[in-house]
């Protein structure tokens, strides 16, 4: 379709190819689980089951996007062929401690020569796996894993598959952890204490149960706790939760899954409230407005698929708001997580788009660099000095935040550590230099100690 974004059209394809190969990768899921079935054999004691699954079409549509396939690869072929997990194959044990044996057993099948990675397996020679992965591997969640990579020649073609080996509380915690705690749609920031229960579970699976239980019933109890008054903490909360409704069901219905976007609801909710409501004047008025206006968002239609059109070019003066505003009109309909959080956006202020993104941008550098005191800093130098020093930080601070790039840049959170670093950058700059002459000598050592500041916020 000549409407929808080119993403569209690469996952388009490669959804294509998947379904041409399907048969193919059925074939090689059995092979696979026979064989390894038939290597766990004289283990009955310690392995409880051998899993095989085919990565599902919706989950692959998921990934590919959620990955940015659509960025790193030219075509189908090479998504496909640098997808790890297309075939997933699990070696279920008994105890954690069955993990490790398990896993040495299974290298006396593929036993390693020379400096290849990957290594053919004695009993089917189609059959490869990287045992030169370190083992476990450490999870993004602080937790470890046995997860191997492998490929298996189907008529000179790689199909890739990921072997896992997990006990059975490894199996259990994995299933929480996806549907409990991560496919949960509802709008709940996870505070320290919802955290620190979670890791409670995991360390100590004898007493799962309750704890379990305990996460969820906080889960549901903040999900459903909807202060509407208005006070700051509960117009927020009420129109983040909204908007996160709102993404969660309209996004299922438009391109067929969800994505993450409690965090991005937070940072529109306070957009909106630094917007129209911190001035105090007809609050109430503008509240009626806002539930008229998500109401209907919740029975109209919102398209995740068409790209977004700006009425005119945007242009400012102001440096921040320049690079920043540059940025998002570039990637606003090649990078999906972008192209989902501003057509949220522009649904919530209806009206001119180049508008509706000059006003967020110049909040979000209104929460970055709090006018009051950035307008007086440097003014020993004089005016026209003092406003090249303030801009040159506006400068620096921006393009940092670009180089990095993600959609995490406007969550609360690391918005709120950036201020922070800026704050402390910038203050001391002034102390360390006394006139104008002395900031411009040490301005290579401003900027790259800023930009390593706040990039490394996101790592």
């Amino acid at each position: 379709m000549e409407n929808e974004l080119e993403l569209f059209q690469f996952i388009e394809s490669t959804m294509k190819e998947y379904e041409m190969n399907l048969p193919s990768y059925q074939y090689t899921e059995g092979m696979l689980k026979s064989l390894f079935l038939d290597m766990m054999k004289d283990k009955t004691e310690s392995v409880v089951a051998v899993n095989s699954r085919i990565k599902k079409s919706e989950s692959l549509k998921e990934k590919l996007i959620r990955n940015k396939f659509y960025l790193h690869y030219k075509n189908a072929d090479e998504a496909i062929a640098n997808l790890s997990d297309l075939i997933g194959i699990t070696i279920e044990c008994r105890f954690i401690r069955d993990e490790d044996t398990i896993y040495r057993s299974l290298a006396e099948h593929f036993t390693a020569s020379g400096d290849a990675a990957f290594v053919p397996c004695s009993e089917n020679p189609n059959v490869f796996l990287n045992m030169r992965m370190t083992q476990p591997q450490l999870l993004r969640n602080g937790f470890t894993n046995y997860r191997i990579d492998g490929y298996y020649l189907f008529n000179g073609r790689k199909i890739n598959f990921e072997l896992q080996i997990k006990a059975l509380v490894h199996a259990f915690w994995s299933e929480v952890e996806h549907e409990i705690v991560y496919k949960n749609p509802n709008f709940v920031s996870y505070d320290s204490f919802l955290k620190d229960i979670l890791g409670s579970i995991r360390d100590n699976l004898d007493v799962v149960d309750r704890q379990l239980e305990i996460v969820y019933s906080e889960i549901s109890e903040k999900t459903n706790t909807r202060q509407i008054g208005m006070d700051e903490r509960g117009f927020k909360v009420f129109v983040a939760s909204s908007i996160n409704d709102i993404v969660n069901e309209k996004m299922k219905k438009s391109v067929g899954f969800t994505t993450d976007f409690k965090k991005c609801s937070s940072i529109l909710a306070q957009y909106i409230y630094v917007k129209d409501f911190v001035s105090g004047e007809n609050n109430q008025l503008k509240m009626i407005e806002y539930f008229e206006r998500l109401n209907l968002l919740s029975v109209s239609d919102l398209d995740f698929k068409a790209p977004i059109r700006f009425e005119d070019q945007y242009v400012s003066s102001d440096p921040f708001c320049s690079i920043l505003g540059d940025y998002w009109q570039k990637v606003v309909n090649t990078d999906y997580e972008w192209h989902v959080f501003f057509v949220m956006l522009l649904a919530i202020q209806p009206g001119n788009n180049t508008q509706d993104l000059s006003e967020f941008i110049q909040i979000i550098e209104t929460l970055l660099i709090q006018p009051g005191w950035y307008s007086g800093l440097f003014s020993i130098y004089g005016k026209a000095d003092a406003e090249k020093a303030r801009n040159f930080f506006k400068s620096v601070l921006a393009s940092a935040l670009v180089s990095v790039g993600r959609i995490e840049i406007v969550h609360e959170d690391r918005l709120l550590d950036v201020m922070d670093i800026f704050h402390r950058r910038v203050t001391i700059a002034e102390e360390m230099c006394p006139d104008y002459k002395d900031f411009q000598a040490n301005q290579t050592l401003f900027e790259a100690d800023l930009r390593h500041q706040v990039t490394m916020v996101f790592h």
